[in-house]
């Protein structure tokens, strides 16, 4: 107590001042980390991973497609393809002239077309890696690639109903399906890239129907097995391990040899948004109200069986998927979880932030109506600015090598032009209920 009163004694006003403002401070750090534990939490992660600096320009429309394809971000717009880095570096930047832009992707690849358009680009390695222009009399109707590289083409052409073409990862044709009765709304290479499946709307009895036709490469003339649907609505289809179809009323997983091995009912519940982007699993975002915003978010694995299930308040607007992780963006929250929805984080939405994407390594990319924004959930990883440019260079020097390379090569070995195949009059349009060639 003596020596406590000789300190006292010793210190001047200022001093005095001084300290006692210091011990204010440190009373208010440790009420504030007691009571507002989660708040503070929230602005430190705010204030460490979404520096100004990580944000980076686009140019996108307001229907413009983003989806985090591995370490990359793809953006498909009306006007221009990209293959975006983390940090904003554009590693493929394509220029299109697209009325409407679609967008599927599977493992390492992604292919961007125009819906009743005709051009198609196939971007994978992170590169362009192949592109198709059909002509003015042909269009598109939808495109899809596995996680193998292989891309199904589904285009319209004169005198048929539809016409699907497969093609190998070298972009050879290797199947062309001619339909003069069925239309088709799908088509996918299967998993062992030895058949294709397609989707083809119709009725049975006065009621919608779809029906799966399975054809093997083998098989060209006549599908080898056609599996009933029934009144399932196809909105999306995705060829990995394992075929997936995620329909109005349930989702189903099938073999490479066109048999369904589970399915998941939503039991009378309104699927609002899925996505099949995730590493062996299903998101949905599932309502018991047609219009109600309330419902939960539930993860499937490809048995048909639920992995997690998370209750959501508020518009969905977005929802994103690539390896064990999700995102979700909400009216008013960023909710960022993985596949067993156990754990999960939330950021207030209050930015305008209107879309998102999930790259390999778990980041978020957060779209506004101007800027990408990235952000870690996570802050056990390698978040540090300067670690992402590092890996950028590296990737950038290996690009720059491979290329001079491959300069080098073209000077040593003379081009051979092939000369171009005659195209093949039209075939006279067959009569309606003639057989598929």
């Amino acid at each position: 107590m003596s020596k406590l009163q000789s300190l006292k004694n010793t210190l001047t006003a200022k001093q005095r001042l001084v300290l006692l403002a210091l011990v204010a401070v440190v009373v208010f750090v440790l009420l504030a980390a007691t009571v507002f534990h989660d708040s503070s939490a929230t602005l430190f992660r705010r204030l460490t991973y979404t520096q100004a600096k990580d944000d980076f320009a686009h140019n996108a429309q307001a229907n413009s497609l983003f989806l985090g394809v591995e370490d990359n971000l793809v953006i498909s717009a009306q006007t221009q393809v990209q293959l975006v880095s983390p940090t904003g570096t554009a590693r493929v930047k394509e220029t299109v002239d697209m009325d409407a832009p679609a967008l599927n992707a599977a493992g390492n690849y992604a292919v961007v077309y125009d819906v009743g358009g005709q051009q198609l680009k196939v971007l994978g390695e992170e590169k362009l890696l192949h592109e198709l222009t059909l002509p003015d009399e042909e269009s598109l109707l939808c495109a899809t690639v596995n996680e193998k590289g292989w891309v199904a083409v589904t285009s319209k052409v004169s005198g048929h109903k539809a016409v699907v073409n497969v093609y190998d990862p070298g972009f050879e044709s290797v199947l062309e399906i001619r339909l003069s009765s069925r239309y088709i709304s799908d088509a996918v290479v299967t998993p062992d890239c030895r058949g294709v499946y397609l989707i083809s709307p119709g009725q049975e009895g006065g009621a919608f129907e779809n029906t799966l036709l399975y054809y093997t490469f083998s098989s060209r003339e006549e599908p080898t097995k056609e599996v009933s649907l029934g009144s399932n609505v196809v909105l999306s289809i995705l060829s990995g391990s394992k075929c997936w179809i995620l329909g109005d009323e349930s989702l189903l997983v099938l073999d490479s040899s066109g048999v369904i091995t589970a399915a998941y009912d939503y039991e009378g519940q309104y699927l609002k948004m899925g996505t099949l982007q995730g590493d062996g699993f299903a998101t949905l975002f599932l309502s018991r109200s047609a219009s109600g915003s309330a419902g939960n978010l539930v993860t499937v694995n490809n048995d048909g069986e639920e992995i997690g299930r998370l209750p959501l308040e508020g518009q969905t607007l977005a929802m994103a998927a690539q390896g064990n992780n999700i995102a979700v963006l909400t009216t008013s929250d960023i909710i960022t979880t993985n596949k067993k929805l156990e754990k999960y984080r939330t950021e207030p939405n209050q930015r305008g932030i209107r879309n998102l994407a999930v790259y390999e390594d778990g980041s978020v990319a957060l779209v506004s109506s101007a800027t990408v924004s990235l952000y870690f959930p996570s802050g056990t990883r390698e978040t540090n600015p300067l670690i992402l440019e590092e890996k950028e260079a590296a990737r950038e020097a290996k690009k720059n090598k491979d290329t001079k390379e491959e300069k080098q090569e073209e000077t040593q070995t003379p081009v051979q032009e092939v000369p171009a195949t005659d195209t093949q009059p039209e075939a006279e349009t067959p009569q309606e209920g003639e057989g598929e060639a």
